[in-house]
């Protein structure tokens, strides 16, 4: 039994000893319920009415009842209540100082700072990618919902330097900005770029002019969700099935596929080879989208006689475990 389930009882009996004693004093002297409810809180609270009594005996009876077990249901309601609130607070408090610790152990994980819509979303991918990250956000009652969850969280102002050090922003990777406001925004990223000059930061925007603020304030990566959306809408119009299919592969749990990317190593046994030596249509049944370069060139639907080199990072598309097994293989 729980600890509320505990005081629930304690409360449900401490009520049903009030409303009997009550009732049995206004039955039993026929006083008013004012001076039967009088009677029954001075009794219990020990306050007393003297140290005499001239009471019939049968009253005086029923009153040494209600003092004995009023004053045990009142005095294991309090317990009960004092306890809920130690414990309460005891476990706030190592609840607290184990997610210090775990955020503290972090390194290249990604802070989200804003925990709304799309930090919710953010957050619901990441943990399906088994990605490690903090969520920043300055309600306290996000905040306890989001540990609720078991979520790393920091509860503060995200433009205040103090939380993201709180947050292991030194640490990290990936920075996430996506506050509401675009200046808190802009602002917010330029705090974080100061903090960490080799962060990644991604930015969200508002408004189509705030992108190039965003971008001198240090964010590597903007997002306007107003103009994805708008395009988006739009290709539904030109370009429906093409939509479509685009929508199904962002979405993998809607199509038995994925996108990866997968980072050519020195030691990875693809360096030399090309896409023909590899075959991976016909033998792994991984389809290559682009090849990043090591140099930051883009490659989109590379040719067969195109080579791997080291640096060199595939976006490939597959089922999981067709993806899982050319991992395995290719050591990549």
């Amino acid at each position: 039994m729980t600890a509320l389930s505990r005081i629930r009882q304690a409360l449900l009996a401490l009520a049903i000893v009030f409303l009997v004693a009550v009732v049995g004093h206004r039955v039993i002297t026929g006083s008013d319920w004012l001076t039967s409810i009088y009677f029954v809180v001075i009794t219990v609270s020990g306050v007393g009415y003297s140290e005499t009594s001239n009471f019939p005996p049968e009253l005086q009876l029923f009153s040494i009842f209600v003092i004995l077990v009023g004053m045990f249901v009142v005095g294991y309601t309090i317990t009960l209540l004092l306890q809920g609130m130690i414990e309460g607070q005891i476990y706030r408090t190592l609840g607290f100082r184990r997610m210090t610790h775990e955020i503290e152990e972090l390194h290249g994980h990604t802070i989200i700072c804003g925990f709304g819509r799309m930090g919710k979303t953010l957050a619901d991918e990441f943990s399906l990618h088994k990605v490690p990250f903090v969520v920043v956000d300055s309600d306290s009652e996000t905040a306890l919902a989001a540990r609720a969850d078991g979520l790393l969280v920091v509860s503060g102002d995200a433009l205040d330097e103090e939380t993201l050090v709180a947050a292991g922003i030194e640490r990290a990777q990936v920075f996430v900005a996506a506050l509401h406001s675009d200046a808190d925004n802009v602002f917010l990223t330029l705090t974080a770029r100061n903090l960490n000059r080799n962060l990644r930061i991604i930015a969200r925007g508002e408004l189509p002019p705030t992108e190039k603020k965003l971008r001198q304030a240090g964010a590597n990566d903007v997002v306007l969700p107003a103009v994805i959306g708008a395009r988006r809408m739009a290709s539904l119009v030109t370009h429906p099935h093409t939509a479509e299919l685009l929508g199904l592969i962002t979405d993998s749990q809607s199509l038995d596929a994925d996108l990866e990317e997968l980072t050519i190593r020195e030691e990875c046994p693809l360096v030399g080879q090309t896409i023909r030596e590899l075959a991976l249509s016909t033998k792994h049944h991984v389809l290559i989208i682009a090849i990043r370069r090591h140099d930051g060139e883009m490659v989109f639907a590379p040719d067969a006689g195109t080579a791997f080199a080291a640096g060199d990072t595939m976006i490939v598309m597959g089922k999981s475990s067709d993806l899982a097994e050319f991992q395995a293989k290719h050591r990549l």
